[in-house]
């Protein structure tokens, strides 16, 4: 048995098979979805759940092996690495990766600031509190991968608050969609500093309430994100 849920059929966009298993398992390692040490299922109950061939899934976990995010070990099956620095991360994207980084802000940019100004209008005292410590702790974070995590819980609660449960799947589907930009932008200091700075604006609207505030800080802070995470690559 794996150690964690089984995962969804893979959603196709257009690139290879195993491009995209690589990217939905790459993304839920970052994302802390799957724990270091955690073992997957099987590269049959892979194929199953996943819809796809377990060649795709051998391939797949062949390259994730190389870029060190998981181990291979006869007897013991395939576990998360217990510890996949940043940068081999970064390292790990290719050219022809199905989705850009420029398409991911783009997507960001339209949807999240709408997502931001109907959360203001609905969220209530607990999520602001929740809300208020994930910003709280990205304050004095050093970590990357922890910054990146935090990044994705913040959002996620932000959708959530939404009460509307597709714009709240959306926020959790699109999560590997957008890794690369919130990699780049997470593994600087200056990114990290923009990033928590960002969220607060968001949080001290949404507690206030206001609608117009919420989606304008929202926007703001991505455009500073997108900015960072472009200087960086480049």
């Amino acid at each position: 048995m794996s150690d964690h849920a089984a995962l969804a059929p893979l959603e196709r966009h257009g690139g290879s098979v195993h491009e995209e298993i690589v990217a939905r398992l790459r993304a839920l390692i970052l994302a802390g979805v799957l724990k270091p040490g955690a073992r997957l299922a099987t590269e049959r109950e892979l194929a199953e759940q996943l819809a796809v061939s377990r060649s795709a899934v051998r391939e797949a976990l062949l390259r994730l092996q190389s870029a060190g995010f998981v181990e291979r070990r006869q007897g013991s099956g395939t576990r998360v690495s217990a510890r996949v620095p940043i940068s081999a991360a970064l390292a790990s994207w290719r050219e022809d990766d199905s989705t850009s980084m420029a398409a991911a802000s783009e997507f960001r940019t339209v949807v999240e600031p709408q997502i931001a100004r109907l959360a203001a209008t609905r969220i209530d005292e607990a999520e602001l509190d929740a809300l208020a410590a994930v910003v709280e702790e990205s304050r004095t974070v050093s970590d990357g991968q922890r910054s990146v995590q935090l990044d994705i819980a913040f959002h996620a609660g932000v959708a959530a608050a939404t009460r509307n449960p597709l714009l709240a799947s959306l926020s959790e589907l699109t999560v590997s969609w957008t890794l690369e930009a919130r990699l780049f932008s997470h593994v600087d200091a200056d990114g990290r500093r923009l990033s928590h700075e960002g969220h607060g604006r968001v949080l001290r609207a949404l507690r206030a309430s206001n609608p117009d505030a919420a989606e304008a800080a929202m926007r703001v802070h991505l455009d500073e994100i997108t900015d960072v995470a472009q200087r960086l690559r480049d």
